[in-house]
Formats: structure tokens, C-alpha cells, sequence
């Protein structure tokens, strides 16, 4: 359950409100391809390009958030498994409070909606400059002015272009700024592939460039731009350029469940493997009650251990970031071994609020789980989400 002011939910309804909710049955919702804009359903991300026909798996207690490029968005309250133009019929979806309410499906139309398709196109000139600290594939527009961006990283200055297979090469310094033409030097063409390198010639990485048709671009058509870059291979563009949208109408999410699902059971003993996913950068937090009713926090690992998620990136536990094994509760006689896994999402870090941080893996006191109640309840303030997970022993 959110934890969110209602000035939030009431600015959120209002976002629905001014691009034009409207109810739209599966007959009529034309078969295209669609761009992730938010997404807990592990294997979606935002950026991702979902092709037309493709089959679409949201598990329980997951949501994803799908745009087409004819500015329809369409949001999914899992379970649910199909091709996202084979969906149930439902007359009743539509309006602000299905989105709010949290019913299972709703579409919208955002084709004409202004107030969404103008905060992307803000930001094309930052989506369209080329960045050569980052590896994979990268859009250029046709017919402008290719930029290039100075890496974050001080290992990448100066940087090395050299076009892979041919002999032309430039070293970029950036010195009259963060930003700079692409050189003339080397081939500017859909495929083109450039390999970077450090100041002591060591190739760090390869991009390959691909060129978007300037047609429709920067004609507010934002939506038809996201899915164009995310079929082109430049998902982190997509994303970057779908961040607006996503702000205005997803609010922060979390989903916590298991490799077995939402509801397993497990013998006494054995290895459970926690699934999470938020749909933007969060902080996470989690506490297993025991057999007992005892509070333990089992995430982040340690003091030291970074609470921060990546969104749209999912988590196991144990793994990784957390290398000690959670198991399934012993039986003692009739008593139930039945555990609880609390999570919590913050879009703030809360390590310094929450008791418990030192002592990770150990039962808290009473005093400290009341102190741990209390503190959660009065972040009001703070954008938080929780979730849960029962951990069952047959």
C-alpha cells in the first residue's frame, strides 16, 4: 500500500484528467508496438520495446505501464498473460479512479494530450546527445547536429573515437565545455561502429550508432519518438525520454514475491529466494518475521551496504547483495513456522531513520520494532510503498 500526501493523489488525478481518460475495449485497440514507461514485472524495463503480437507475462502483485506510439497507454495489474491487443474485454475501464483505485487494466488516450507530449520533447537535444562513457547502441537524429557529451567518467578524458574496421580516429578533450560536435573526421552513418578509448590507449568499450528519420520529430509526437528509439536498440534514450511520463502518472511501486511465487510454501529448511522490483531508483528495506514475531532486518546486509535498488532492475535475495541464505523455519511441534517478509521502497534514503541498521540479521527489541512502527509512520512526507510476502511451511 502507498504511503503518498493527498495533495499527490489529487495532482495525479488531475495529470489523468488533463490528457483525457476514455474508455477504449480490446476490438477497438489497434495491434502495434508499444515502449515500457514503468514496470515491477521482472524481465520489463523502462525503455524496452515490446513488439506488436509479442506475448506480455505480469505476475500477481506486479504492474507494468505499456505506450504506443499513437499516444495510447495502457496499464496492466498482473496477473495476466497475453498479447497486449488480445486483452480482456471491459467496458468499466477508464476514468481517474482506476487508475487510483488500482483496478486491473485501464487505457488512455494520450494522443492529444499536450501536457504529457511536451515534457518529452523538452528533452530530445539531451536524448539525442551521444554519450561515449556509455556502451551499446546510441540514436542520432538525421539532419541535425550530432553532439557529443563529456564522460562522467575522468578515465575517458581525453577520449579516443576511432571507427571500428577503418583508420579515421579523433581524441576529444572537451575543453570549451560538457558537450561538443561530432568530429569531421569520423563517418557519421546508420550502423556505424566506434570504439572509445582511455588516455593510455586502452579500448574501454564499443557504441554503435543508428540514425533516427528526422520525420515527425519535435512535432510533439513524443510517443511515436519513444517507440521509434526503443525498436531502433537505444533503450536508455527511451527511457530518458519517457522519465516525464512516467513521473506524472506512475507513482513509485514495489513488488516483492518469490521464486515460487506470491503465495509459496516451502519444507521446514529450505532455501527461499526473494524477487523484487521498483519502477524507479528507490531505497529498499526489509525485515523477516519469525516464528516468534520477531523483527530482523535481512536487508540492506550490513551498515556498510548500499540500500539504493536501480529501478526496473530485479533484486534476488539471498544473492549478490545479500550472501547469506534465507531458509524456510524449522517446525516445533504445533506451532506454526509460518514467516513474514516486509519490504519497503523510500525515494529517499532512510538509513539513518530506521533502528536496526547496525544489527543486521538479529531480531530486534521490542522497544526498537515500536521505534521501527513509529518512524514509518510519520513519513508522511515521504514518497514510500510496502510489501509483503508470507512464507508458508506445509
Amino acid at each position: 500500500m502507498a504511503h503518498r500526501t493527498l495533495s499527490g493523489l489529487v495532482a495525479a488525478a488531475l495529470s489523468l484528467a488533463a490528457v483525457g481518460v476514455v474508455g477504449v475495449t480490446a476490438g477497438r485497440a489497434a495491434a502495434e508496438q508499444a515502449v515500457v514507461v514503468a514496470s515491477t514485472a521482472p524481465g520489463y524495463a523502462q525503455g524496452q520495446l515490446v513488439p506488436d503480437g509479442a506475448a506480455v507475462t505480469v505476475p500477481d502483485g506486479a504492474n507494468a505501464m505499456f505506450l504506443f506510439a499513437n499516444g495510447r497507454m495502457l496499464r496492466i495489474k498482473g496477473p495476466f498473460e497475453g498479447p497486449l491487443d488480445r486483452m480482456p474485454d471491459a467496458s468499466g475501464w477508464g476514468g481517474v479512479g482506476s487508475l487510483v483505485g488500482g483496478e486491473r487494466f485501464f487505457q488512455t488516450d494520450l494522443g492529444a494530450a499536450r501536457a504529457v507530449g511536451a515534457p518529452m520533447q523538452k528533452g530530445e537535444e539531451q536524448v539525442f546527445t551521444v554519450d561515449p562513457g556509455r556502451p551499446g547502441t546510441q540514436c542520432v537524429k538525421s539532419g541535425g547536429t550530432v553532439l557529443l557529451r563529456k564522460p562522467a567518467d575522468p578515465a575517458l578524458i581525453p577520449a579516443t573515437l576511432r571507427a571500428e574496421g577503418r583508420e579515421a580516429a579523433a581524441t576529444l578533450r572537451w575543453d570549451k565545455g560538457t558537450a561538443m560536435p561530432w568530429p569531421r573526421e569520423l563517418p557519421m552513418g546508420d550502423g556505424t561502429a566506434v570504439s572509445v578509448a582511455g588516455p593510455d590507449g586502452r579500448v574501454r568499450h564499443s557504441l554503435t550508432l543508428r540514425v533516427i528519420a528526422a520525420e515527425g520529430v519535435g512535432s510533439g509526437q513524443g510517443a511515436e519518438l519513444a517507440v521509434r528509439l526503443a525498436g531502433a536498440g537505444c533503450a536508455a534514450q527511451a527511457a530518458a525520454l519517457l522519465d516525464p511520463v512516467r513521473d506524472s502518472v506512475a507513482p513509485l511501486n514495489l513488488y516483492l514475491a518469490t521464486d515460487r511465487g506470491l503465495y509459496p510454501t516451502y519444507r521446514s529448511g529450505e532455501t527461499v529466494t526473494l524477487v523484487l522490483q521498483t519502477n524507479r531508483d528507490a531505497h529498499l528495506y526489509c525485515y523477516l518475521r519469525n516464528t516468534r514475531g520477531q523483527l530482523t532486518p535481512i536487508y540492506p546486509p550490513g551498515p556498510s551496504a548500499s540500500s539504493l535498488l536501480e529501478g526496473h532492475h530485479t533484486l534476488t535475495l539471498a544473492g549478490d547483495r545479500m550472501p547469506v541464505p534465507l531458509r524456510a523455519a524449522e517446525r516445533s511441534g504445533s506451532l506454526s513456522a509460518d514467516q513474514e517478509v516486509r519490504c519497503f521502497a523510500a525515494g529517499r534514503d532512510l538509513g539513518a531513520d530506521l533502528p536496526g541498521r547496525q544489527d543486521a540479521f538479529r531480531p530486534l527489541t521490542d522497544e526498537a520494532a515500536a521505534r521501527l512502527e513509529r518512524t514509518l509512520a510519520t513519513l508522511k512526507q515521504t514518497e514510500l510503498v510496502m510489501a509483503q510476502v508470507i512464507l508458508r511451511v506445509e
